[in-house]
């Protein structure tokens, strides 16, 4: 966004628009997320076939997807999901631009020419940083010329000591992933998370022995567990947490 001087009630207004634009973008792009991701679990892409020999029984991971139509779906993920932090990522850069704005329209002399350039507030150098530590904020050139009284709003969002854990997340996300790449995706199991369910009810397996996978493959054997007495007309269903 191009600095503009002076500050007019125009041009603040328009940065309001901008942020809120990129909230909206970010949210439209969150919920196609969420939408593709339904699709994969509601048309059953992925499943666990269960068989038995006796009372051992085993769960295995199958691919019932078309391969083209996976690959369609896991490039929309991947996409919506840079697009989605790129936007949220840019919310925040874009009210800390405001800020600066707002600071300048108060006291215009903090872009001064008799000020050294690096003196100067900027709006187009100023940014929203998350940083883990106060001494990483107050040394972030983003925000070193911004007025305390602004500052102080950056600071009290920053995910120090363990708050604002989802707004850390982010950051790391979006320093990840953000530009529209397509990234691999592995299926994985989520070891501790699973159980059995026979007719609906959930059954204690303690000799569940989990197959460690780093991405799994279709014909993967994720479980092996025994269920002694169990009927073997009963319906068994393992549930499997996958990321």
């Amino acid at each position: 966004m191009a600095e503009s001087t002076p500050v007019g009630d125009e041009v603040v207004l328009g940065s309001f628009h901008d942020a809120g634009q990129r909230l909206a973008w970010a949210n439209s792009d969150g919920q196609a997320f969420a939408d593709v991701g339904k699709w994969l679990v509601d048309s059953g892409a992925y499943a666990m076939w269960v068989e038995h020999e006796g009372d051992r029984w085993q769960a295995t991971f199958r691919r019932l997807c078309e391969p083209a139509i996976e690959a369609e779906k896991l490039d929309e993920l991947a996409r919506r999901l840079g697009s989605f932090l790129e936007h949220s990522r840019a919310t925040l850069n874009y009210c800390a631009y405001q800020f600066a704005l707002l600071a300048l329209r108060k006291n215009p002399a903090l872009n001064s020419p008799e000020l050294r350039r690096e003196d100067r507030l900027r709006p187009d150098k100023v940014e929203c940083p998350i940083v883990r530590s106060r001494e990483q904020f107050r040394g972030h050139s983003g925000v070193r010329n911004l007025p305390d009284e602004y500052r102080r709003v950056l600071d009290e969002i920053q995910p120090y000591d363990g708050r604002n854990e989802s707004l850390w997340l982010l950051q790391e996300l979006a320093r990840e992933y953000r530009h529209r790449v397509v990234h691999p995706a592995a299926i994985t199991p989520v070891k501790d998370m699973h159980h059995v369910l026979v007719n609906g009810v959930v059954v204690d397996t303690p000799d569940m022995e989990v197959i460690p996978h780093e991405r799994l493959k279709d014909g993967d054997i994720v479980l092996r567990f025994s269920l002694p007495g169990i009927d073997p007309d009963a319906h068994v269903q393992p549930e499997v947490a996958l990321t």
